[in-house]
């Protein structure tokens, strides 16, 4: 798929901090919107960075059938999907952001030409690990996330841009996110 605006895809591990640089990056960039996001997993208490819908697994599968997805994947028992059509119509007028998980960008990656990707990083595992714990996730989750975590960290080479999320710097990673994309 080709256009004029470009996709911005900031990806990473789980706990790294994503959603919240996401958050604050459309905070300062108005040229881009937030992507829209179907997921089966319950709704959040806080404010997302994308327009999300909380859907059946029925309805995901619906969905996957009619081909209503421009990449989705199932993880941590919950199915994840970003709107093709959202994509394709927000393209017309507007940059878009997606935060999506590793697996997420790499098809988005493929599938899109004009787009920019940003991987962040943790300052450590061991700073994943303490994110992990100050969720309220059952053990087995946290070492399966962990696990993972450790595994996409590995693809950080296969994105444009490498940015580390220091614990107590998220203004610096913010700015260094929105200097990248300041250039769309």
């Amino acid at each position: 798929m080709k256009s004029e605006k470009i996709i911005a895809i900031i990806t990473g591990p789980s706990a790294v901090g994503k959603s919240t640089i996401a958050k604050e990056v459309l905070k300062r960039l108005k040229n881009f919107k937030p992507s829209t996001t179907y997921t089966t997993r319950p709704k959040r208490k806080e404010a997302e960075d994308k327009i999300m819908y909380n859907i059946s697994e029925a309805e995901f599968k619906e969905k996957i059938d009619n081909n209503e997805f421009i990449e989705w994947a199932h993880f941590y028992g919950n199915f994840y999907g970003s709107d093709k059509k959202a994509v394709e119509e927000g393209l017309k007028t507007n940059n878009i952001l997606m935060n999506i998980d590793v697996e997420g960008a790499t098809i988005i990656k493929k599938k899109i030409d004009n787009n920019v990707s940003i991987f962040i990083l943790p300052g450590s595992i061991k700073k994943i690990k303490e994110r992990m714990d100050k969720r309220n996730m059952p053990e087995p989750m946290k070492k399966l996330r962990l696990k993972r975590a450790k595994e996409e960290i590995d693809q950080a080479s296969n994105f444009d841009h490498q940015i580390i999320n220091y614990d107590g710097k998220l203004e610096q990673t913010v700015d260094k996110v929105v200097k990248i994309l300041e250039r769309y």
